[in-house]
């Protein structure tokens, strides 16, 4: 399999995973849906906008080599306003991700962020993170979900048929 298949595959399982945590928030109260657990990055609609910044910040930076202001919490006030975002995102990484030969997802970057510093990473190891993350924050999801009797069911990577 080569590495731009392997990312597509991760990718899809991201997107579809985040989708399925969208379905289950849009069941929840809205009492539910903005509760603050006391840990972590707060309520489900905080949990969600951090995946967006996060995912969006990344793909900006490889896009122009320079770490980007972040989206505001106030563009992303709903739960619509992020699937939108989530939306555009997917298509903007399918697009990135469709044009990708293994030998630049091999490619070492200069990233400059926000200070101005330089990181020198390779281009696979920002895309790992970026799943690897997701992952993360959508167990917590799913741990926040199913407290509140909305379950997203296996979300293992064994399981995804993409």
């Amino acid at each position: 399999m080569s590495s731009q298949t392997h990312l597509q595959t991760l990718f899809t399982y991201h997107w579809r995973t985040t989708q399925r945590m969208i379905e289950c928030a849009a069941k929840l109260s809205d009492d539910d849906y903005t509760a603050h657990p006391s840990y972590g990055h707060g309520s489900i609609h905080n949990l969600l906008f951090h995946l967006l910044r996060t995912i969006t910040g990344w793909r900006a930076a490889l896009e122009t080599g320079r770490q980007q202001a972040p989206i505001s919490p106030e563009e992303y006030t709903s739960l619509a306003a992020l699937q939108a975002g989530f939306s555009a995102e997917q298509a903007a990484w399918q697009q990135i991700l469709d044009t990708l030969s293994d030998a630049e997802i091999d490619a070492e970057l200069d990233l400059i962020n926000w200070r101005g510093d330089v990181w020198k990473i390779a281009r696979w190891r920002v895309l790992h993170h970026l799943v690897l993350h997701g992952m993360q924050h959508h167990a917590e999801l799913a741990q926040l979900l199913t407290d509140k009797g909305q379950s997203p069911g296996d979300i293992d990577f064994i399981f995804f048929r993409g």
